[in-house]
């Protein structure tokens, strides 16, 4: 590489004019040692950012998973609302104004070309316009999947966060199962009791 440098640097120095003596001036400036201690240095840098990171504990979700969190149904619902809406109105738009090209369209073909095309030309252009529609009834799926998520009342909200508070707070405490000789002595009283009655 030194050697490339000095021919080059070289050559340059042969051709007439301002120009080679300011790039030879540059040259002359250019140290390797500089260089490479600054590459060395960088490198050493990336080392310990590395090693930094991969010291921490925490784990990581992956990088395609770290920006999505667990949505609310009002958020998806809200998200499939204003979705279906634009792509709605951006294929209504779309369709009408192809309606309008295809009617303006005026087809000069060569006869030739138009009959080796096995089919109508012009009525294929004429309804060109029903393209716009895929988007529109795209938009329309996403309003009915919006509407039909039903967004979570807010008692439910209130009533599983007051759940979670109770559960974290107090301990849940269970009775004891009766033991098999308990049950069976209860059962045995009951009916001594309803024998003498009866």
């Amino acid at each position: 590489m030194i050697d490339k440098a000095v021919s080059l640097s070289e050559a340059i120095a042969r051709i007439p004019g301002p120009l080679p003596n300011m790039i030879k001036g540059m040259m002359k400036n250019l140290k390797v040692e500089q260089v490479s201690e600054d590459i060395s240095r960088a490198m050493d840098e990336m080392n310990k950012e590395i090693v930094r990171s991969s010291d921490d504990p925490t784990p990581r979700k992956p990088w395609w998973l770290e920006g999505r969190e667990k949505k609310t149904a009002k958020q998806r619902r809200e998200k499939h609302l204003v979705t279906g809406t634009i792509s709605l109105f951006s294929g209504i738009g779309f369709a009408i104004f192809l309606y309008y090209l295809t009617g303006a369209l005026v087809l000069k073909l060569q006869p030739d070309f138009v009959a080796k095309v096995p089919f109508e030309i012009e009525p294929v252009v004429r309804i060109l316009w029903l393209v716009g529609l895929m988007p529109a009834l795209s938009g329309v799926g996403h309003i009915i999947a919006g509407l039909l998520i039903r967004p979570e009342s807010s008692r439910q909200i209130e009533a599983a966060k007051a759940a979670a508070e109770l559960s974290e707070r107090e301990p849940i405490v269970r009775a004891a199962p009766a033991s098999v000789t308990e049950r069976t002595t209860n059962i045995l009283e009951r009916k001594i009791r309803e024998g003498r009655e009866s």
